[in-house]
């Protein structure tokens, strides 16, 4: 951190301000309200996470105040405050610096990780001259925060639709709508979704999308810490389509927030100094891929080879390299001259009002004078598409862990079933149930694989299947993938035999996850809002499935096992990612020298497969292709 003294300088200089200015009660009194409204409309926590804070609370307080003490303060007290002020002096600070400039000048080791490290008394006359010396900033006690809810009112909703509804639909965007009918808290979840075909069209697009995304919230920094105190919280993110616009909180000043999202948007420019930080942060992460854990690796190949429009890491990072600002500059317009937006509003909010507001956005993004945004022709609305594998062949991919000094290697073991489809999914979900935690005691417990070894669904964009994940230093990834094999061939004992009794628990056990319920608004709005992204719009998916589960047979379960999943499986799929580690480097060399096995074909080149493969259709359709 090079600019150490500049930031212990500034901080004591701010401390000054407060020490001299005193606290004034306006800001006792937003505290206060923030609070108050945080305590009152808190969301539902894990019962855990609330035992170990009322817990904590019954050491220091009374047991009249221990629900709410630690969350709402008590009193103004200008007195203990300052007292509290006067406590932070340059004498009674303790500074951690952790820099590589360090290295060859420390004369201490701690016992548990052997981390060097010395200790320094800083003098008086340093600290001084660091306060003195410290850059010229405008400090200043906050300003009222503009984002603090005053109405918190439920809205009047005459039509309660369990399900989200298309609103409204136009060439420039498809606004979906949910009112809220479970929590009944003054707060509402928005989620945009901008089709930007440009914008993953090549590794560059792909990079430039990620740097745009990056700076706008960079640039929206100066209302982030007020919005996330007042319990409004937002991202824009990168997706595969373009890029999305996440927000949720009280419903109040959403309107706000969310208007100076947008003229971020609208009125977006390319500051050189904040490019460049950008780029070295991003720089920085690409670098560091290499160092991801094998099994991180490995999931990251699978996608790779599955999902028909990604691109490789390293092209990313070569892309990135050779970008200027003015790179950006030239993109972005180019990008936004095809926009589609996805809209869905849910919650705290009425019908007119959610109308409104994407209204009002069209007008600022698309209808202006000034606006950099055009229509998306249906017929460039983007799908995204995943590989089908072969049916009875079984596809491995052998790769070198990219840090060749990791010792461990890594299996995915991935079996591709069906695209999304009621009575199969049930099956699948189920077969996951049942099959968990036998995996896990087998692989994990009594063979001793190593620390990951684990069972799970997959799902890519509506196709559907099981992966085995499995982390070793005690087999090579191909040794890994005989284990799984054996696994399945113990298993399938165990599912023909399995008493009804046991099948009925396990079919109830699957019946109860679905009918739990949603703890707040989030969670209700990822699943809709997967409903909606990925094209498949069963809202009712939950209640459906579990009409299903309740008619499942259990020779229903043997048969979709024997078509799909156990060894030598008619209809089975495999795609088998193999990731080695340090300590196998010799078993790689054998693996990519030796003759493929019968009804196995080895991957050597990721996008000559995909490109040759056949794809899934997708769900996912334009403007005017939705199905209602």
């Amino acid at each position: 951190m090079e600019h150490m003294e500049d930031v212990v300088g500034l901080l004591f200089r701010y401390i000054t301000l407060l020490q001299t200015s005193g606290t004034p009660k306006w800001i006792f009194d937003e505290l206060l309200a923030i609070c108050e409204t945080g305590f009152h409309y808190r969301d539902k926590s894990p019962p855990s996470n609330y035992v170990v804070n009322i817990s904590s609370n019954m050491q220091i307080f009374p047991p009249e105040d221990w629900l709410i003490a630690s969350s709402v303060p008590s009193k103004f007290s200008p007195d203990a405050i300052q007292k509290v002020l006067n406590e932070l002096t340059t004498e009674n600070v303790r500074i951690f610096w952790e820099s590589k400039l360090f290295e060859g000048h420390t004369d201490l080791t701690e016992p548990w990780y052997g981390t060097s490290y010395c200790v320094e008394a800083v003098p008086p006359s340093i600290m001084q001259k660091w306060v003195e010396n410290a850059p010229n900033e405008d400090l200043h006690l906050p300003k009222p925060n503009i984002f603090i809810p005053t109405d918190l009112s439920l809205k009047n909703v005459e039509e309660k639709t369990s399900f989200p509804c298309m609103l409204r639909k136009t060439l420039f965007s498809r606004l979906w709508y949910k009112p809220d009918t479970m929590f009944f808290t003054p707060k509402v979840f928005i989620k945009m979704d901008f089709h930007c075909p440009l914008s993953n069209s090549s590794p560059e697009s792909s990079v430039l999308t990620d740097v745009f995304t990056r700076l706008l919230m960079d640039y929206l920094n100066d209302y982030a810490y007020d919005a996330e105190v007042a319990g409004l919280y937002y991202a824009v993110r990168p997706n595969d389509t373009g890029f999305q616009v996440t927000m949720v909180g009280y419903n109040d000043k959403m309107r706000t927030l969310l208007d100076t999202v947008i003229g971020k948007i609208a009125d977006f420019e390319v500051k050189i100094d904040r490019f460049s930080v950008i780029k070295e942060t991003m720089t920085k992460g690409y670098e560091n891929f290499k160092f991801r854990q094998p099994y991180q690796q490995a999931m990251y190949n699978c996608t790779l080879i599955l999902e028909e429009q990604t691109w490789p890491w390293d092209e990313e990072l070569a892309a990135l390299s050779n970008l200027e600002a003015r790179n950006l500059e030239d993109f972005l317009p180019r990008m936004l001259a095809k926009t589609f937006i996805e809209c869905y509003f849910a919650g705290n909010i009425e019908p007119s009002e959610a109308e409104s507001v994407v209204q009002h956005i069209e007008g600022i993004l698309f209808n202006s004078s000034t606006s950099v945004c055009k229509s998306l022709p249906p017929s460039q609305h983007l799908t995204k598409r995943i590989v089908k594998l072969e049916r009875g062949l079984r596809y491995y991919y052998p790769a070198m862990c990219l840090n060749q000094q990791d010792e461990n290697s890594s299996l995915l073991h991935y079996i591709q079933i069906h695209q999304d489809d009621l009575k199969q999914n049930v099956l699948l979900q189920l077969l996951a149930v049942v099959a968990k935690q036998p995996a896990f005691h087998q692989l994990r417990s009594v063979e001793q694989l190593g620390y990951i070894a684990l069972l799970r669904q997959r799902n890519d964009s509506g196709v559907r299947g099981l992966q085995f994940i499995i982390q070793s230093t005690v087999k090579d990834p191909s040794n890994l993938d005989a284990r799984v094999e054996a696994f399945l061939k113990m298993f399938e004992v165990t599912l023909h035999e399995m008493p009804d009794a046991e099948f009925k628990s396990n079919v109830n056990a699957l019946i109860d996850m679905k009918r739990e319920k949603y703890k707040n608004i989030r969670e209700e709005s990822a699943f809709f809002w997967g409903e909606i992204s990925q094209g498949t719009l069963k809202f009712d998916r939950k209640e459906t499935e579990i009409a299903a589960l309740e008619e499942l047979k259990k020779e229903e379960l043997i048969e979709f096992f024997d078509n799909h999943v156990k060894v030598g499986a008619p209809e089975k799929k495999i795609l088998s990612i193999q990731i080695y580690g340090g300590l196998h480097s010799s078993e790689y060399e054998k693996i990519i020298h030796d003759a493929p096995p019968p009804h196995s074909h080895r991957i050597t080149d990721i996008f000559s497969f995909r490109r040759s493969r056949p794809l899934y259709g997708s769900f996912r359709g334009g403007a005017g292709q939705m199905k209602l």
